[in-house]
């Protein structure tokens, strides 16, 4: 069973722990592998390295990417130690898999993001941005976990405000549907940044 803990492409949809411990007793119950897909949500964006970790979940085995190679093509698949042998070598092969110099990439970017204070702080400015748009005008709700948010537009239209967002603001935004807007913004992003990217939405969403 492939899950995506926090789902990212639907719109920061953040699965319940209930529906986590869920489907670990029944891959337990029938013999299957529980695999979380933490491409997007990983390597700190929720606020811990893992998001898993704030569930207490834990997976036979995680695929992840993108941040890890730190800007570098990478893929990788972490497996725990009921899986560790199933995988031999030769029965598999990667496009983007682990040659020297992005191995080296990753292993930096490991040593950074793997840094507890890095995990507050994302924790921190989350709450914050979080907080923020739930007093713009035109926000039905909010939705996310540290860095890693999403808000629903009253009367639909994201697709039209993300560009909005960009042509008059300079702000990149992402809709993924007609209400939903998301943001991921860098991990190394500032308060006064979150704040003036909160100013700059509600000038478009006011207009």
């Amino acid at each position: 069973m492939l899950v995506e803990p926090v789902q990212g492409e639907s719109g920061v949809r953040v699965l319940g722990d209930d529906v986590l411990r869920a489907a670990r007793e029944a891959c337990d119950d029938h013999g299957a592998a529980l695999l979380f897909d933490e491409i997007q949500c990983g390597l700190a964006r929720t606020g811990t390295l893992w998001a898993y970790e704030q569930s207490g979940v834990v997976p036979d085995a995680m695929t992840t990417a993108k941040a890890l190679g730190g800007g570098l093509p990478i893929g990788a698949l972490i497996t725990g130690e009921r899986m560790r042998d199933v995988l031999q070598p030769g029965d598999h092969g990667s496009t983007f898999a682990g040659g020297p110099l992005v191995a080296a990439a990753a292993n930096a970017a490991l040593d950074v993001l793997e840094d507890p204070a890095l995990h507050a702080r994302v924790r921190e400015l989350g709450e914050r941005l979080r907080e923020g748009l739930s007093e713009l005008p035109r926000v039905a709700s909010v939705r996310g976990r540290g860095l890693m948010v999403a808000f629903e537009v009253e009367g639909g239209d994201a697709p039209g405000l993300a560009r909005r967002a960009l042509v008059e603001q300079r702000l990149v935004v992402n809709a993924t549907g007609p209400e939903t807007i998301r943001l991921l913004p860098p991990l190394i992003v500032e308060e006064a940044e979150v704040v003036e990217a909160l100013g700059r939405l509600r000038a478009v969403l006011d207009a």
